[in-house]
Parts: structure tokens; C-alpha cells; sequence
């Protein structure tokens, strides 16, 4: 199987099928389109969220980062007059540090990260979607914006009034990524921002899938999205913050999608979509929620092969 994944819902979802299946049989693709230089040093937010969950040192209080960190580096900076509205740990910087070193040392980005994912003791492939250089730039009333920019630096407040991918033309998807797809039973892409971290993954790898074998799991619960901005991404870019828009908004690309219960009324609009639907609680609630979801999936998915 390989999952789709940025570093919010979808993370957590590889969490889950990290702990229900072998590792052999589960690769996660993660976007790299938010990824931002800050001292020299390459962040790249959903990849280390994927890792840091699988790792089990990832901090649910804040969001982001290695759970009990501290920012003694960060409080340097800031004295020394640089602005840290991104936050970055002791510990977090440690692991933008080696990639760092591994990058300069010549390495590809998917062979630097699959370093750090040995180094946390991960056993599934944790793979970059490319690795060349995708830039999320978003347009707003306060003019464009790195994807940081917005959602950390200005908390996601300017409305979003278009994006485009800085570099997409160039840019080639990792021959990992391409190998764990043509290879995996199914393709899931997990309950991430549809626009900020699916759409870039689908942009380098989209032509590589088999729509029949990718179901996609709804980051939208009656009418609100699991975490973040997705909802009123979705809306400002003139869609649908439903269930039925979620599925129209991948109905070109996944044969399949999984919805939650308390959205049930929308089964027959989906349907006329051309879209399957499978029903589920979709709400991961603490690793429990994640093993649940993810084990549901996985007996969804073998039912509907089996049928």
C-alpha cells in the first residue's frame, strides 16, 4: 500500500497503518511543497511530521515538532535580532542539521530522509514526492506568500485568492515514489489539506496512478475540516467544504472514498459523481483513533477486493 500523505490528518493515518501493518508492505509519500530554508538549514514540515509520529516523539501540543523540546537556539537567534516566527527546537534543529550535512554530502533528499527515518528506528519507506524543489506560493490580499509565511507567519488570516507551485515545471517526481506506487494494491490519500498538501504530490505523481486503486479518505466532517485551514481554504478558492465537494475535488483522480458517517446524506450526490463511497468514523481520536481508522480501512479495502 502506499498513502499520500502531508503532515496533519494524513500523518496520523500512517501512525495507524504503521501499527497494523508489515513494513514491507507500506510506503508513505509525503509532500514537500512546504518545505522552506530558515539559517541554511531545509525544514521540511510534513516529512518530519510523518516522521516525528512514526517516531512517537512527535508534540500533539503544539502541533508541530518533538514533543519536550526546547528553544534555547531559537531565543539566541532572537536575541541577536532575527525574526523567529517560525519555531523551531533544540532537538528539531538537530534533525534539519544532519539533513543538512547529508544534502551537502551530495545526497538525494529521499536518501537523506530515509536516513533519518533508520536513525528514529522507522522500518516503513517514508518517501519525499520529488526531489527537486516544489515551493507552495500563495496569492492573498497581502500578496504572495510562501506557504509558511501564510499559515505560520500570518496564521492563515489573509484570504487565499489563487495558488501556484514554484518550480512544478521542473520538477520530477522521486523514482521511489514512482516504484512504490506502479507497485502498491492500493493507493489511499490520507485526510490531509486537499489544496496545500494532496494537490502538489498529485501535480509530480498524478500521472503515475491507477485511478481504481486509489481511495481517498475525507479530511471534511460535517462540513468542517479535521484540523487547519482546509474548510475555508476550500471555499475561498470557490469549493465545496462538504463531503460531496471533497469528492468531486478528486474525482478525476480516486475510484473511491471514504466519508464519515455523520455525512451519510451525501452518499447518492457522491455516487452520481461516479465515485464509490465507503462509510467510516473517521475521527482519530489519540493513537487508539489512529490503529482503528486505519485497521477499518485496511478491512474496507480487502472486503471491496474480495467482492
Amino acid at each position: 500500500m502506499a498513502l499520500l500523505s502531508g503532515g496533519t490528518g494524513g500523518a496520523r493515518l500512517a501512525s495507524g497503518l504503521a501499527t497494523v501493518m508489515a513494513p514491507d508492505d507500506l510506503s508513505i509519500i509525503a509532500n514537500t511543497a512546504d518545505d522552506e530554508e530558515f539559517w541554511g538549514l531545509l525544514v521540511c514540515p510534513d516529512v518530519d511530521a510523518i516522521l516525528y509520529r512514526l517516531a512517537g516523539v512527535f508534540n500533539d501540543a503544539t502541533g508541530f515538532g518533538v514533543r519536550d523540546d526546547t528553544f534555547q537556539a531559537q531565543a539566541m537567534l532572537g536575541s541577536l535580532g532575527e525574526q523567529t516566527w517560525f519555531q523551531l527546537g533544540d532537538r528539531d534543529i538537530g534533525v534539519h542539521l544532519l539533513r543538512a550535512s547529508l544534502l551537502r554530502g551530495g545526497m538525494r533528499l529521499t536518501e537523506a530522509v530515509t536516513r533519518l527515518a533508520r536513525g528514529f528506528g522507522i522500518q516503513v519507506s517514508v518517501i519525499p514526492m520529488s526531489d527537486d524543489p516544489v515551493r507552495t506560493r500563495i496569492r492573498t490580499d497581502a500578496g504572495e506568500l510562501s506557504m509558511q509565511e501564510w499559515f505560520v507567519g500570518q496564521r492563515c488570516e489573509p484570504a487565499v485568492r489563487g495558488m501556484r507551485l514554484a518550480g512544478i515545471d521542473a520538477a520530477r517526481p522521486a523514482r521511489e515514489a514512482v516504484a512504490a506506487v506502479r507497485s502498491a494494491d492500493a493507493v489511499i490519500i490520507g485526510p490531509s489539506n486537499p489544496l496545500l498538501s494532496v494537490d502538489p504530490i498529485l501535480a509530480v505523481l498524478g500521472d503515475e496512478l491507477d485511478r481504481e486503486r486509489v481511495t481517498v479518505v475525507s479530511p471534511v466532517v460535517g462540513g468542517k475540516s479535521l484540523k487547519g485551514p482546509t474548510s475555508d481554504m476550500l471555499r475561498d478558492m470557490g469549493e465545496e467544504a462538504t463531503a460531496f465537494g471533497i469528492a468531486r475535488h478528486y474525482a478525476g483522480i480516486a475510484s473511491t472514498i471514504v466519508i464519515d458517517r455523520v455525512d451519510a446524506g451525501s452518499l447518492e450526490s457522491i455516487r452520481s459523481l461516479g465515485v464509490r463511497t465507503l462509510l467510516d468514523d473517521i475521527v482519530m481520536d489519540g493513537v487508539d483513533g489512529e490503529k482503528r481508522l486505519a485497521a477499518s480501512l485496511l478491512h474496507a479495502l480487502e472486503s471491496a477486493d474480495g467482492s
